[in-house]
């Protein structure tokens, strides 16, 4: 009797063993395990709803980017989206007719009219470089911009020429580019001629002094002073060092006669 209830035993053991090790894999064989892997999550891909208190469906905008407009309304037609062209945009990195930007963006709950604005990239064409040389620096900008160009902040080149003129452009003008595309402009800066030391010079001094500088002599004021000699310079200004164009006047102060 002993022996029978030993194999008893043994028997009861070895099936709960067995149940155990086994419920794992045919829970998974059957889908049921809840520790697998979550889906993957397409809320950005999909327009997803969700159920309100009185029954209506909310929807979140899907990511359009991308995509073209035919195609993206094809798409979600059955959600009942509207999918609205609002303008097109220069993007070298998007191929055109493609949507670049969105209105709500991906995720964002749509509005009762399930309305989505988007823009496209714009197809970009080979334009003619305009010759903009020898132009005041605003209206050579202003006419590469109505070409379709952008134009950074200018360099600048020490010149005689008017501040301001456009002395160089790249690319140079009537060579094909892209719309869009940048041209860079370089314009005139007046030379600048920096001003000399005339304190310690007698007047006459002082004029050979500037006019070897390229500048004149302005108003002369003479005011007395007991310890220097008549027309001893004693300030000026602009002051020594001092960058200024050339011809620039320079007012000096000297001792009156005694």
């Amino acid at each position: 009797m002993n022996d029978y209830f030993k194999m008893f035993l043994i028997a009861l053991v070895t099936s709960v063993a067995s149940q155990l090790l086994l419920t794992p894999y045919i829970i998974k064989l059957q889908g049921l395990d809840s520790t697998g892997p979550a889906p993957a999550n397409t809320a950005r891909n999909s327009a997803t709803s969700t159920p309100t208190a009185d029954g209506a469906e909310k929807l979140s905008a899907p990511n359009l980017e991308g995509m073209t407009v035919d195609a993206a309304r094809e798409r979600w037609r059955a959600k009942g989206l509207v999918i609205i062209e609002d303008g097109e945009r220069n993007v070298t990195a998007a191929d055109p007719g493609t949507i670049v930007q969105q209105r709500p963006s991906a995720g964002a709950e749509l509005s009762s009219n399930k309305e989505i604005r988007v823009v496209v990239a714009k197809a970009s064409s080979n334009v003619a470089l305009p010759d903009v040389l020898g132009k005041p620096y605003d209206t050579a900008r202003t006419e590469l911009v109505k070409a379709g160009f952008e134009v950074p902040e200018p360099g600048t080149e020490v010149s005689d020429e008017d501040p301001n003129t456009v002395l160089k452009q790249v690319p140079a003008a009537g060579t094909e580019a892209k719309d869009g595309s940048v041209v860079r402009l370089t314009i005139a800066e007046p030379l600048a001629v920096e001003v000399p030391k005339l304190k310690g010079l007698y007047l006459s001094g002082a004029k050979k002094k500037l006019a070897e500088f390229g500048l004149t002599v302005g108003r002369i004021r003479r005011v007395e002073d007991p310890e220097r000699g008549e027309n001893y310079v004693l300030r000026q200004d602009p002051s020594p060092g001092d960058k200024v164009p050339p011809g620039t006047e320079v007012e000096i102060t000297v001792v009156a006669p005694n």
